[in-house]
């Protein structure tokens, strides 16, 4: 991270308020994928970036989910329509 911004480790280390072999430690940590959340969040801020954490389905965008709920919510409402039902929705 450090090294794709182009910041000198001295720098880095006076920011988060670490010696300069902290910052490598840190670093290593990245590198290894043992690094704690809150470390790779200050070190993200030393480098004047933001730290974004997300999570990435394996097996299906969030678009395919969001269209079967779509898809379930237009049968739903052709079911009721058909049946003369009405859809107890929310407040009712």
């Amino acid at each position: 991270m450090r090294l794709a911004a182009g910041i000198p480790a001295a720098q880095i280390a006076q920011a988060m308020d670490f010696t300069t072999k902290m910052v490598f430690q840190t670093e290593r940590s990245e590198q290894r994928q043992t690094i704690s959340l809150d470390q790779l969040g200050r070190m993200a801020r030393a480098v004047e970036c933001d730290l974004v954490y997300g999570l990435v389905p394996w097996h299906r965008s969030l678009e395919d989910r969001a269209m079967e709920l779509v898809e379930q919510e237009v049968w739903r409402k052709r079911y009721t329509r058909k049946t003369g039902t009405r859809d107890a929705g929310p407040g009712c």
